[in-house]
């Protein structure tokens, strides 16, 4: 059993069985979504709470940061090393609330370890630059640097498809770098997230330096607030809209890793093979709801026939069920509404011209399972601007390359893309042309290793992620000069 023992400013972690009593008024439950089962209770905040968590972190950050960078580090590595023995028992957590298949939810929180030592590492190694000022005429006497110090109290908000890895990347980056985090959990599984928050308090991060807010309207109360110097969000482009609008009126710092439609070219000379099982294994990461899956599939028609039966026959065949089951290979969605809405979403794509070739349409609670539309018109909104959420195989056919670029570019989204030829110069060209944050090459771009710079373009937002970027981030350049000290 998981007990979390947090202040009030925070959330008490109560994992309960499914006889349990219910929750009170102000708490959340969080039910499974494989059998609506009881996996925890939650307190919540409310949205009028949040002044009073935002003075707390301001509050906290005048000492915060002047803890020397290597005793910040120290303690993102402590935390790190007192989960280290606990990732199996959390991924089991992890994946009972969230419906992530048990391997996944268990890489998932041994990732976020390994980040949690990678951000103590990276910090220690941040290099300033002395400034060249004898080079310019008038200054030759002076002496000034740079260096990186924090940008203040920083919203970290965290969606439900890698919970615990993004709270990870968004708030060991934030604290090791002197600010103070507010971290706003999903509502959906925040278990796993608490019980790091729970581990980083233990050892050492201050209360008032790390505060979570859970609950309904706190991720736009903490977009407005006053007194927030940055938002680090990850989730849909609506959500980045609104934090942007609402933190207009004070120019604070944005930090957004939003939706994405992105496609996965496979041109007349690739290996169908490997193609298909890279395209299986990006598109179903996390059943289906992973902003940088490859959602729209392109198809050179040469090939396109040949790809679509490979990928009906090996898809048919994947075990739907529950995720702490080591044998399931896809789970259900996040809830029983999420798995409508993708159904829905397929229904309309049919009614625009695709043929469904597998998958029935029929949600059971929160369990979809994979379904392939083929012939999709480059018209419809799936092929475009309709980010589908689940486990949806979405193929267009083209004629070309530049018909491939045309049709992969005709997106307002652009997080991440892929290619797939034998021909490497040739899928570079075709590489070199897509309009995303990052590509690649014979492989699903689904693609998130810890050292690239992780993040999009267009509607799928700014900043990027990974170690030492987001320290990058989650920081500002400062300069400090002394006047007539040389000689």
């Amino acid at each position: 059993m998981l007990v979390g023992t947090l202040v009030k400013t925070e959330i008490d972690v109560q994992p309960m069985s499914a006889g349990a009593p219910a929750a009170g008024p102000a708490c959340l439950e969080v039910l499974a979504p494989a059998d609506g089962s009881l996996v925890g209770t939650i307190d919540v905040t409310a949205p009028e709470e949040i002044p009073a968590l935002v003075a707390t972190a301001r509050a906290g950050l005048a000492s915060w940061r002047r803890v020397p960078l290597g005793a910040r580090a120290a303690m993102i590595e402590a935390a790190a090393a007192a989960l280290s023995p606990r990732a199996d028992e959390l991924g089991h957590l992890l994946a009972r609330e969230s419906g992530k298949i048990l391997a996944q939810a268990t890489f998932e929180v041994r990732g976020a370890i390994g980040l949690m030592r990678g951000n103590g590492e990276h910090a220690r190694g941040l290099e300033g630059r002395l400034i060249p000022t004898a080079s310019w005429p008038g200054n030759e006497r002076d002496l000034a640097w740079e260096e990186r110090v924090p940008l203040g109290v920083v919203a970290a908000i965290v969606p439900f498809n890698f919970p615990v890895e993004l709270a990870v990347e968004k708030a060991a980056a934030a604290l090791v770098m002197g600010n103070t985090v507010i971290l706003k959990p999903p509502g959906e599984d925040p278990l796993a997230i608490l019980e790091v928050v729970a581990a980083l308090h233990a050892a050492g991060v201050p209360r008032d330096a790390l505060l979570v807010a859970a609950g309904p309207g706190v991720g736009a109360a903490l977009a407005a607030a006053e007194g927030i110097d940055a938002v680090s969000l990850t989730g849909s482009t609506r959500a980045g809209i609104s934090v942007a609008s609402s933190g207009a009126p004070y120019l604070r710092r944005l930090h957004l890793e939003l939706g994405g439609n992105d496609a996965l070219v496979v041109l007349d000379d690739a290996d169908l093979d490997f193609a298909v099982s890279e395209a299986i294994r990006g598109r179903l990461m996390m059943n289906g709801q992973t902003c940088a899956s490859n959602k729209r599939i392109i198809l050179h028609r040469a090939i396109a026939e040949r790809f679509r039966d490979a990928l009906v026959e090996r898809v048919a065949a994947i075990r739907v069920g529950d995720p702490v089951d080591p044998e399931t290979e896809m789970g259900p969605l996040i809830d029983a509404d999420a798995a409508a809405t993708v159904a829905g979403q397929a229904r309309r794509a049919v009614e625009e011209g695709a043929r469904l070739v597998l998958g029935d349409l029929t949600p059971r609670g929160a369990f979809l399972g994979p379904h392939v539309l083929a012939d999709v018109p480059p018209s419809a909104g799936v092929a475009r601007d309709d980010e589908v959420f689940g486990p949806v195989f979405t193929l267009v056919t083209v004629d070309d390359d530049d018909d491939a670029v045309e049709v992969a570019n005709a997106s307002m989204y652009g997080l991440m893309g892929s290619v797939f030829s034998a021909d490497v110069a040739r899928a570079l060209a075709v590489a070199d042309r897509l309009e995303t944050g990052g590509v690649v090459v014979n492989g699903t771009g689904n693609y998130r290793p810890p050292f690239i710079p992780f993040g999009g373009v267009k509607m799928s937002g700014y900043g990027r992620e990974g170690l030492g970027y987001t320290l990058e981030e989650m920081s500002q350049l400062r300069f400090t000069v002394i006047r007539r000290l040389r000689r």
